[in-house]
């Protein structure tokens, strides 16, 4: 009897189990694309459009723990029996202060502890947004603002910081575009074809640079899948919009087998100029087509796959609007090449990752004039040519396995820029930077918790004459360079509190350093200096936390010291030939400060207020002025009634005026918008999301101080009142 009965124990412990189940909201709504994840078999899946999902694994035991998380609710940790007598039915409650959300990659090794508030964007965030750029998608969020030139240059500021210390990154590596150096270059990402977005912040933001002091900005797309089930989902969505007489479409398809996955997606945009109160300010049109194809591969130790990727992208700058004879036109496009592998094992690292990114990216400035004739004259003023790896190596020692957990990796970043033009404003440039950085996450106490991170980098930059640049004086440049930072937090009941400091390093730029022309996109001469120091920054941040089912409030407070802070700033002078205005280099000892606070009540199941204000003051420190191109304080709210079938709400945005500006920066007024939206959501062979928004009501005219529109063309350069009406297909 007992040899028939362990032989048929034994056979059942090696038979494949099956899990399956549902997942939704408090209100009974499906929640497509949570994660259901087995730590000790390291094995997990997403739940399709209707919040269902299936798990196909062997155990070795008669129970499991499974977590289960989505972005803005709380993670359920679960202990189920096996075998399952039935399908699972698990119901998440909203995380008010999204504290506990696992897809935010503030930490590799998978803690879900804050030390900096860190944020993250779900797909359903991001349509209920229906944002025509990547900036746009985040400006509602705590501290993060939006620096615009027209319609499609759009990028996040994060605490006053611009440019390349704030990383966006796609997939997790850079991508070799040029939107970080320069006000009117678009960021070369399909905002359709995100599946979440990520704002990283603390220690782990060192995993990928020593200068994102202001943090990173991480879009998914799902590309290379990650987690599929078998057969074919998707979606489809189209988009139009009045304020730009603008429509959108995207459509992605992935068809899973238990092995393999194969994905395709395609997006295209097209607006028209955008309409203000006060007219339609010319050349803000935008058109945009984006492709890609990948595969997938899994096995019990491994998942990872390949990506390649285009973009052809053609938008208008509001440089010339006084003159209806000319326009300047930017054209772009990129080739990419994505990689990522994913190995499970044992050891002292449970983990490991590899990634890396081939990108071939070409940008073009051109001015357009109209002849009397009826003939139309293009002239090439900048044409930037890159080629760009990304790779890294990332050891990980995932929390779940271990009671200190981290990571320790490598990364490597080279770049061939070759500039021509009329008006090349560079000369052509190598870099290469190597990089060593660790992480470690270690349990003081039961509530007590230190994190920190390590960063060592050699940045090497080779410069070469061009038709417009002979070679400089001093060709090359090469440093090494130490970052890191060490965060307490402490969590008792509902409390939570951390603090962090940081030091960071940053190389000056080929820009910074050697531009000398006028880059007539920015609509600026710009003159850099070869002479300029390394920028190091040392960082202080506190916050604290509070939250119940009903309530949550969240204060952050930080201060920043940065030596030889490098920026452009305005001369009030005019260059002759081209008369635009002078911008020059400079480096000079600054300092950051300021503070976030946001509040979340939620008095009723079904009905959300929130509201936010947060404040940056950046000032020189030999004479306390002002830094330019600060943002202003804002006050944001936002009131919202969500059940599983509809929704809808409003949000108030007011931006106080900001008359602290630097020497011939102009100050901007106070204003106030306020946007309503609302959403239909029902099941018929899918998933069908209709969701209808205005944005500015009221129609106000106003100017984001951080647009970079000529204020005396055009006082109130941004969008008037617009209505968009998005529908979206999930399968």
């Amino acid at each position: 009897m007992l040899f028939p009965l362990l032989i048929s124990t034994l056979v059942w412990f090696t038979q494949p189990q099956e899990l399956t189940g549902t997942v939704t909201d408090n209100t009974g709504e499906a929640l497509p694309g949570a994660t259901v994840f087995i730590p000790e078999l390291r094995t997990g899946t997403v739940t399709d459009a209707n919040g269902n999902f299936t798990l196909t694994f062997t155990a070795e035991t008669d129970e499991i723990r499974m977590t289960v998380s989505f972005i803005g609710h709380i993670t359920r940790e679960l202990v189920v029996s096996l075998p399952a007598a039935h399908a699972l039915q698990v119901t998440l409650s909203p995380d008010l202060l999204q504290r506990e959300t696992v897809l935010i990659t503030s930490s590799p090794s998978g803690s879900n502890r804050s030390f900096r508030p860190s944020a993250a964007l779900s797909m359903s965030d991001l349509q209920e947004r229906s944002a025509d750029n990547f900036g746009d998608a985040l400006q509602f969020m705590p501290g993060l603002n939006v620096r615009s030139f027209g319609a499609a240059p759009s990028r996040p500021v994060i605490r006053g910081f611009d440019g390349d210390r704030v990383v966006v990154l796609e997939n997790g590596e850079r991508m070799g575009d040029l939107g970080e150096t320069a006000p009117d270059h678009a960021t070369s990402l399909d905002i359709e074809a995100a599946e979440r977005i990520e704002i990283v912040r603390g220690p782990a933001s060192f995993l990928y640079g020593s200068g994102a002091m202001g943090g990173v900005v991480n879009l998914l797309n799902n590309d290379i899948p990650s987690q599929w089930s078998r057969g074919a989902s998707g979606r489809l969505s189209l988009t139009g919009m009045t304020v730009n007489d603008g429509g959108a479409t995207f459509g992605r398809v992935t068809y899973g087998l238990d092995q393999t996955a194969f994905t395709a997606r395609f997006s295209y945009r097209n607006t028209g100029d955008f309409r203000t109160p006060s007219g339609t300010l010319p050349d803000t049109f935008n058109e945009s087509f984006n492709g890609a194809v990948g595969m997938a591969f899994r096995n019990d130790s491994f998942v990872g796959g390949f990506s390649l990727s285009g973009l052809e992208q053609t938008y208008g700058l509001p440089e010339e609007i006084t003159d209806d004879d000319e326009l300047i036109e930017i054209r772009l496009n990129r080739i990419n090449l994505g990689g990522f592998g994913q190995f499970t094992h044992d050891g002292f690292f449970d983990q490991t990752q590899l990634r890396f990114n081939l990108s071939r990216y070409g940008h073009k400035e051109v001015e357009i004039e109209f002849e009397d004739d009826g003939s139309i004259d293009e002239d090439i003023e900048i044409d930037f040519r890159t080629l760009t790896f990304s790779g890294s190596v990332l050891f990980v020692r995932s929390e779940a396995q271990h009671r200190i957990s981290g990571a320790l990796g490598a990364s490597s970043y080279m770049r061939m820029l070759n500039v021509g033009g009329d008006e090349g404003l560079t000369p052509d440039g190598r870099n290469l930077n190597l990089a060593l950085f660790g992480y470690a996450d270690i349990p003081l106490t039961q509530q007590l918790r230190l994190q920190t991170g390590l960063r060592g980098d050699y940045a090497f930059l080779d410069t070469f004459a061009n038709s417009r640049f002979a070679q400089p004086e001093n060709p090359t440049r090469s440093d090494f360079s130490l970052s890191g930072s060490a965060g307490l937090n402490f969590q008792q009941g509902g409390f939570e509190g951390g603090l962090q400091l940081a030091r960071s390093f940053r190389s000056p730029s080929i820009e910074e350093l050697f531009t000398d022309a006028a880059h007539i996109g920015a609509g600026a001469y710009e003159i850099g200096d070869p002479n300029l120091k390394n920028e190091t920054g040392l960082g202080l941040d506190l916050f604290g936390s509070y939250a119940t089912s009903r309530f949550g409030i969240e204060i952050s407070t930080f201060y920043y010291h940065i030596s030889n802070f490098i920026y452009y700033n305005p001369t009030g002078e005019i260059e002759p030939v081209s008369q635009l205005p002078i911008f020059v280099v400079l480096a000079d000892n600054a300092r950051y400060f300021g503070f976030e606070a946001d509040a979340v009540l939620r008095p009723l199941r079904n009905l959300t207020l929130s509201s936010g204000l947060d404040y940056v003051r950046a000032q020189r420190l030999d004479d306390n002025s002002a830094l330019p191109f600060i943002p202003p304080m804002r006050l944001r709210s936002r009131l919202s009634y969500d059940t599983a079938q509809w929704n809808l709400g409003a949000e108030l945005i007011h931006a106080f005026e900001q008359d602290r500006v630097s020497e011939f920066e102009d100050p901007t007024e106070a204003y106030t918008l306020v946007n309503i939206f609302a959403g239909l959501r029902f099941d018929a062979g899918g998933r069908h999301l209709l969701t209808a928004r205005v944005d500015n009501l009221f129609d106000e005219s106003y100017r984001n101080h951080l647009s970079r529109v000529d204020g005396g063309a055009f006082r109130y350069p941004m969008p008037g009142r617009g209505f968009t009406l998005r529908y979206q297909y999930i399968f």
